[in-house]
């Protein structure tokens, strides 16, 4: 049954007008796609990534990182934390593949996969998470894969870190929301990315990176009373 009588003031969404973002992966794909959103909800955008993110945007500012060097991501936020006491949103989103036999893939290969897509979120968490405490409230959201949540053929390096991903996003979570701070995180099936020309793989069916980051950026709009937690989509 319905209720009636009052009517709820509760913010139907988060407002993201004036809210510090930090984006990893900018410079193409989803990470790319959801700058230029989170620019256009007036939030302050900062991409970090190897190749220069171009987006004409007042808010946005791109900072050169290899999330595989922990010093180019100390370098990069404390350029944030010089403008900012704190970040409001952080978009653990870059990434990469490699797939085939085990005896096959290199251990160097490997590592530096490991560092791209499992150890990078750790250290940038770890450098947002003293803010979003003091301030009571904050947004983590890490890009996994349907891939951390089943293996498949081929895929003994790239499963292996995404279910990382999946695990510690699971006990962030649970560390967290007693701060009034989110953790999600996303776990795509196939999506047009420069990821497959990479990876050698050719899907049947891609989503648009567009219309992901346009559902990754419903779910950081949410209401700060509800929780997102292990989230997929699938190409239909």
């Amino acid at each position: 049954m319905a209720r009636t009588g009052k009517v709820s003031t509760e913010r139907l969404t988060m407002e993201l007008s004036g809210k510090v973002a930090v984006v990893t992966g900018s410079s193409s794909g989803i990470g790319l796609e959801l700058c230029i959103l989170l620019c256009s909800k007036g939030a302050k955008v900062y991409g970090l990534s190897r190749r220069e993110s171009s987006i004409g945007h007042a808010g946005f500012l791109w900072l050169k990182t290899d999330v595989t060097q922990p010093l180019d991501i100390d370098r990069s936020f404390d350029t944030i934390f010089s403008r900012h006491e704190h970040v409001d949103l952080l978009v653990n989103n870059a990434g990469f593949g490699v797939f085939g036999d085990v005896e096959s893939i290199h251990p160097e290969t490997r590592q530096r996969l490991i560092a791209t897509n499992l150890t990078a979120p750790f250290l940038c968490t770890r450098k947002v998470v003293p803010g979003m405490k003091r301030q009571q409230s904050g947004t983590i959201v890490n890009i996994s894969s349907i891939a951390g949540k089943r293996g498949f053929k081929g895929g003994s390096a790239y499963c292996a870190s995404k279910f990382g991903v999946n695990g510690f996003s699971e006990a962030l979570m649970e560390d967290l929301r007693e701060f009034g701070i989110r953790v999600c995180s996303v776990n795509p099936g196939s999506t047009d990315t420069e990821f497959f020309d990479l990876a050698g793989i050719e899907p049947k069916k891609l989503m648009k990176t567009e219309e992901l980051a346009r559902f990754v950026l419903s779910l950081i709009e949410l209401p700060d009373t509800m929780l997102p937690d292990q989230i997929q989509v699938r190409p239909l």
